[in-house]
Order: structure tokens, then sequence, then C-alpha cells
């Protein structure tokens, strides 16, 4: 493994609890009502393809700049204050730049709350590049975000290794060919046994990799 292509919310970072209520409390204060599986649906998709799903399914009268405008303000107070890194990810970091390890962040997540939470948690200096869904103008719905990832990086698909907490990120990154490692998050418990079936290496958190 010379390479690793980290996700950041649930898998590096302990902030999937901030998006649970994000998006419902954002409809319910328009006047939209939300469906019962807002989550499922929102999990898959970008920010941007989010909140053209406000629009074009929930009768939301914004544009999409101005919802995500409007979210982005709701949750990045707290990732710049509060959001906490999962036990062991510092340390499994900072192991893996000694070895020489390669290592960039691919996130659904937005640069304006991302950056200063990596510099204030002290982990952005352990990635060679920071890539985010709108970056790159992809979504983690398909495969092909993560070997379009390792070309901009430079890294060979067999010799690199993708982390990821979510069901969907890990079968789409198998499904680009990656090895890839499981790495619990409660938020998701559900999907906990599938995980395990589908990626090659499952952890419960980075101490059992330290």
């Amino acid at each position: 493994m010379k390479n690793i292509i980290f996700d950041l919310d649930g898998t590096l970072i302990d902030s999937m609890p901030i998006w649970d209520n994000i998006g419902r409390d954002f409809l319910i204060k328009k006047g939209a009502v939300p469906p019962e599986n807002l989550d499922e649906i929102l999990e898959r998709l970008s920010l941007e393809e989010g909140a053209q799903y406000f629009i074009d399914k929930l009768g939301v009268k914004m544009s999409v700049k101005e919802i995500l405008d409007e979210i982005v303000k709701m949750v990045e107070e707290k990732y710049i204050y509060e959001v906490p890194l999962k036990a062991g990810a510092y340390e499994f970091l900072e192991k893996m730049k000694r070895q020489g390890v390669k290592m960039c962040l691919l996130t659904a997540s937005e640069e304006s709350y991302v950056y200063p939470a990596l510099e204030r948690l002290g982990i952005k200096k352990f990635f060679e590049n920071i890539f985010t869904c709108t970056s790159l103008g992809m979504s983690k719905s398909g495969s092909e975000i993560y070997e379009y990832t390792a070309q901009k990086c430079g890294f060979h698909k067999n010799e690199t290794a993708v982390f990821e907490d979510a069901l969907h990120g890990v079968k789409n990154a198998k499904a680009a060919g990656f090895f890839v490692y499981g790495i619990y998050d409660s938020h998701e418990e559900k999907n906990k046994e599938e995980v395990i079936k589908t990626a090659d290496v499952y952890v419960e958190s980075f101490e059992q990799l330290i």
C-alpha cells in the first residue's frame, strides 16, 4: 500500500451526527414536507445534487446556490469549532506519513468548512491533495470518482487503498477495483454487516491499525 484515498465524514472525523437532521430542518424551515426516507436519499448525493432534489421533487423555491449557502451556514460553525477526530485517526495518519505513504482526501463536504476543520484538527498537513465532490464536478454515487481521484494524484490502482465508512462508498470503491478498508461509524450501523462483507478489511477504529 503506497497510496491511500481517505473519505472524511464518518471515516476520519465524527461529523455524521451533524448531518442527520440538517436537510430535514432546512425543509421544515422552508415549509416543505420531508419524505420519511430523506436520509437514505441524501447520503448518496453531493450537496449540489441534494439541493437540486429539494427544488425538483420537494418544491423549494430557491436556486441551488441559495440552498447551499444557507445549509453551509448551518453546518460550518460546528465543523470549524466542534467536530472531533475519530479515535486513533491522527496517530494512524502520522504513522502512514512516516512510512512514506502518499495520502489524499476525497469528500462530499465543502471547502469552506472542511479546510478550517482540518487545520484545527492538525491533519491537513498529511494530505498531498484534498478533493471535494464539488471541485471535481462528480459525486460518490458512482465508482468513477475514485478512479479519477487516483489519476489526478498519480496513484496506481493496484498500489492504492480506499478508506470509507458508508456502504455506498465501500461498494463503489470496490467496483472501481481498489483495495477497500471499511471503517465503523455509528451512522452506518444498519449497514454494518454488508460493509463487512464488501470491504477487504473492516475495523472498528483506527486504533486497531496502529
